[in-house]
């Protein structure tokens, strides 16, 4: 199981890869899931979250955004942990309602996929799940862990920032390829290219994505320096 640290002690530890990467952030007493992956991963899931959790509660369960291959076991790790759910305001209504909207794409094959996917309304289904908290930007959820607004991807797309040393960024970048952070779907491509600038803000040096690897603040840098002169200046 992969494992970060920061100076402070947050432990952050990668509880499902593959499609979709899950973390589980510790701040002390505090224990924060990030994402839960879809829903075919829950039984790794639950296995590994028992193992880590041994008795200790889940304080919260907080999704980047409310795509089906984040939010796919809400419901579940809700009513056999009891954690309280944290999303974006933007994308409360979808979580409530078991769906999410198709991103678009953002090259030639993604937005041909997204062209058919659109068309088959169970691709983006999941079972609902009532949250708890609606957040907008700068929520601490302990003292060294706190969540900022990174719209692009989606509108209420949000990342985990640790000690300012590491984040946690859900869909905003993709670690799939060791050159680019550039996702295949997004919203609002300018929209997601400042939200880039926003976390090289945060001053992190480490950024888990959704999909993938993490990715080095010498490489997103490169990359939002590039995409700026295309999309915003």
């Amino acid at each position: 199981m992969k494992k970060w640290k920061t100076t402070n002690g947050c432990t952050v530890y990668q509880i499902t890869g593959g499609r979709s990467n899950s973390y589980l952030v510790r701040d002390n007493d505090i224990s924060i899931l990030v994402d839960t992956g879809l829903e075919n991963s829950r039984k790794e899931l639950i296995e590994k979250l028992d193992d880590l959790l041994a008795k200790e509660r889940l304080s919260y369960l907080t999704l980047t955004h409310a795509h089906y291959d984040h939010v796919g076991n809400a419901a579940s790790i809700k009513e056999k942990y009891g954690p309280k759910i944290i999303i974006q305001k933007s994308e409360a209504e979808y979580l409530k309602q078991g769906t999410s909207q198709v991103p678009s794409g953002t090259n030639f094959i993604t937005c041909l996929l997204v062209a058919i996917a659109g068309k088959i309304n169970k691709f983006s289904e999941y079972e609902k799940a009532k949250p708890d908290f609606l957040v907008e930007d700068g929520y601490f959820l302990s003292p060294n862990c706190y969540l900022i607004h990174t719209p692009g991807h989606t509108d209420g797309s949000m990342s985990l920032i640790l000690d300012k040393e590491i984040a946690l960024v859900g869909d905003a970048m993709f670690g799939v390829f060791n050159w680019s952070v550039f996702p295949p779907f997004a919203a609002d491509v300018p929209t997601m290219i400042r939200s880039w600038g926003e976390l090289l803000e945060t001053g992190c040096n480490t950024f888990l994505p959704g999909h993938g690897t993490k990715n080095s603040r010498k490489l997103l840098k490169k990359q939002y320096n590039k995409y700026r002169l295309k999309y915003l200046d």
